[in-house]
């Protein structure tokens, strides 16, 4: 018997293959190795059920994206999990991930947790900063229940994957999507007041018919190596395009250069000073390593 099914799992040459709820353990057929493929957790499988119970993937559907680092496919968007506050928020670092995600060319949502813990004065800073952008948020608490309803909503038949630091609640926002879930969560570090981490494998969860959520702990550490020259840098900052156009050099940067469209909107408030300065400095930053 042939189904279509999704990859959960995956554990050496052992695959757990969802197909209308009922989730089989299936073996990967020689010949992917014959052919130099191997399946990855979201991949979309045909299995072959055999009468003694036994399946067997005999094809990888066509893939309509996939990653090395973490090893996953078939991604709709990608929820950056952030908090305000327990972690403190870093808005360098926060930047640096939007520019990771944006590299991979998957639709990115931003989720900001434990917002119970942050003061008003907080959560109007963040909004002054990312109105500016292309960025769709939510302010979710797990203690709470907030925002929890709206971030379902977003997650409805697609494929996500939370990324994001430890520490800001991924797992326990995993945990309140679904009862059956039982993932493993972390405390906060009284010392470096971040999270252990949890996440220790890929694994793919059903939380409602065709709506799933990838857990990986593969997001959680930053790499912008792909970036080989710093004046490629710009073009991850959404807000600066509109005005780019303008400047009077084709080339511009947006630091030192004379009539810059980006510097005057900066100067009008139309892009935020802390993106701006982020984009200063991690400019500065690619260029160092790059000289070394």
């Amino acid at each position: 018997m042939n189904k279509k099914g999704i990859i959960t799992k995956s554990q050496k040459d052992l695959y757990y293959v969802i197909s209308d709820e009922i989730v089989y353990q299936a073996k990967a057929r020689g010949l992917f190795r014959e052919k130099n493929i191997k399946p990855i957790v979201g991949d979309k499988v045909e299995i072959n059920i055999l009468q003694d119970g036994t399946a067997y993937i005999e094809n990888v559907l066509e893939r309509k994206n996939s990653l090395v680092r973490p090893p996953i496919a078939n991604i709709d968007q990608i929820l950056l999990v952030h908090s305000l506050v327990n972690p403190k928020i870093n808005y360098t670092t926060f930047d640096k991930y939007l520019i990771m995600l944006e590299h991979f060319g998957i639709e990115v949502n931003l989720i900001i947790n434990k917002i119970e813990l942050a003061s008003e004065s907080e959560i109007q800073e963040f909004k002054n900063i990312y109105d500016k952008t292309k960025y769709r948020y939510i302010f979710t608490s797990a203690e709470e229940n907030i925002g929890i309803d709206e971030l379902k909503a977003i997650m409805k038949d697609k494929i996500s994957s939370f990324a994001g630091p430890s520490g800001v609640g991924k797992s326990t926002l995993l945990n309140l999507l679904h009862d059956s879930f039982d993932v493993e969560t972390g405390n906060i570090s009284k010392k470096t007041s971040r999270g252990k981490h949890t996440t220790r494998h890929t694994e793919l969860f059903e939380i409602d018919k065709n709506t799933f959520i990838f857990d990986t702990p593969g997001f959680s550490s930053l790499d912008l190596s792909f970036i080989k020259d710093e004046k490629l840098l710009k073009q991850y900052f959404d807000e600066f395009l509109i005005y780019q156009k303008m400047c009077k050099f084709n080339n511009c940067d947006h630091i030192n250069e004379p009539k810059c469209a980006v510097k005057d909107a900066l100067e009008k408030g139309e892009i935020s000073k802390s993106r701006y300065y982020n984009y200063i400095y991690i400019y500065n930053e690619l260029k160092r390593e790059r000289k070394y």
